[in-house]
C-alpha cells in the first residue's frame, strides 16, 4: 500500500483500526523513527547524563539522614521532570509528524518542518499542559472511583482498567487537536472532544487498547530477551554484591536503564499519537462529515476572498 492509497478519513471497527495502523505503520516507520530522532538526540543525551548523574548518587547500602533522602528524593524528582518534557517533546513532533502526513499525504518533509511547525505551536502546547493538569485535577476523585469499580471485576478487570485509560487518552489527545487545529479555543475543547468521541467512545476506547496492548507486548519481547542476557552475564561475571552499584558496571547499568527507558517513552508516545491519529480522524469524519471544518471556516466569507 503506498501513503497515497492510504484513508484516514473513513467509518472503521475495531478490527480495521489495528490493520489499518499496522499498514500505515509498515509505511511510516523508517520515516518517522529518523526524522523524530534527529529531534530527539539532544534530549536524550541529557537524560543519559541525567542517569549517570543518579548512578552516582545511588547507594543502596547507606544509612541516610533525613537530608540525605531529601537530596535523593530531589535528583528522582529532577530525573522525572526530564522524563515529562521528553514525554511533551516526544508527543508533540509525532502530532506535527502526523499533522503534515495527512495533509501532504507523502513522506517528502523532514525533521526541519516538523521543528517549524512545533516551534509555531508552542504556546498551545504549554496552555494546554497547564488545562489538563487542572482538568486531571478534577477528574482524580470520579477516575479513581471508576478503575477502582473495574478492578474489582473478576477477569476482565484488568481489561477494563485498559480501556479506561486508553479512552482517558484518547480524549485528551482529540481535545488537544481540536485547540490545534483552532476548531474550539481552550474553555470548550475538552467538552467537544466528548461530544465527538461519546457515541462510539467504548468501540474507541477498545481499539485503542487493542493497538497500544500490541506495541506494548511487542517492546516488552523486544527488550526482555536483551536483559535477561544482561541479566545473566552481570550475576555470573560481575556479581551482584551489596556495593554492585558503586562499581563502574553498576553505574553503567543504571545509566543504560534511564537512557532505555526514556527511549521506550518515546516510542510509547510515537505509536500511540499515531493510533490516536487515525481514531481521531474517523471520528471527526463520522461526527461532522467530510471537510466539515473547511466548510466552516468558509462560512459569511465572500467568494472572492
Amino acid at each position: 500500500m503506498e501513503l497515497s492509497e492510504f484513508e484516514f478519513k473513513r467509518e472503521r471497527k475495531v478490527g480495521e483500526f489495528v490493520q489499518d495502523f499496522i499498514n500505515l505503520l509498515k509505511i511510516i516507520w523508517g520515516h518517522l523513527s529518523r526524522e523524530l530522532l534527529r529531534l530527539l538526540v539532544g534530549p536524550l543525551c541529557i537524560m543519559l547524563l541525567v542517569g549517570y548523574y543518579i548512578s552516582t548518587q545511588l547507594n543502596l547500602n547507606a544509612d541516610y539522614s533525613s537530608g540525605e533522602i531529601v537530596d535523593m528524593l530531589v535528583v528522582f524528582g529532577v530525573a522525572a521532570i526530564f522524563m515529562l518534557i521528553i514525554g511533551v517533546l516526544a508527543f508533540g513532533f509525532t502530532i506535527e509528524y502526523f499533522i503534515l502526513l495527512r495533509d501532504r499525504r507523502d513522506l517528502l518533509f523532514s525533521y526541519k518542518d516538523i521543528w517549524k511547525s512545533f516551534r509555531s505551536h508552542g504556546s498551545k502546547y504549554f496552555r494546554f499542559l497547564l488545562g489538563s493538569i487542572i482538568v486531571s485535577i478534577i477528574l482524580f476523585i470520579p477516575l479513581s472511583f471508576i478503575i477502582f469499580i473495574s478492578a474489582l471485576i473478576p477477569l476482565v478487570g484488568s481489561l477494563a482498567v485498559g480501556v479506561v485509560f486508553a479512552i482517558l487518552g484518547l480524549w485528551f489527545f482529540t481535545a488537544f487537536m481540536l485547540y490545534r487545529e483552532n476548531y474550539y479555543d481552550l474553555f470548550d475543547t475538552y467538552t467537544s472532544a466528548f461530544s465527538m468521541l461519546k457515541n462510539k467512545i467504548g468501540e474507541y476506547g477498545l481499539a485503542s487498547y487493542v493497538v497500544t496492548f500490541l506495541f506494548r507486548s511487542l517492546m516488552t519481547l523486544m527488550s526482555i530477551v536483551p536483559l535477561i542476557i544482561i541479566g545473566l552475564l552481570a550475576y555470573n561475571y560481575v556479581g551482584f554484591s551489596n556495593d554492585f552499584f558503586e562499581t563502574y558496571v553498576g553505574k553503567m547499568l543504571v545509566t543504560f536503564g534511564s537512557t532505555m527507558l526514556s527511549v521506550f517513552f518515546i516510542i510509547y508516545y510515537m505509536l500511540s499519537v499515531i493510533s490516536y491519529g487515525i481514531i481521531y480522524e474517523t471520528a471527526k469524519e463520522l461526527r461532522f462529515g467530510e471537510d466539515v471544518f473547511e466548510k466552516i471556516h468558509k462560512i459569511g466569507r465572500r467568494g472572492d476572498v
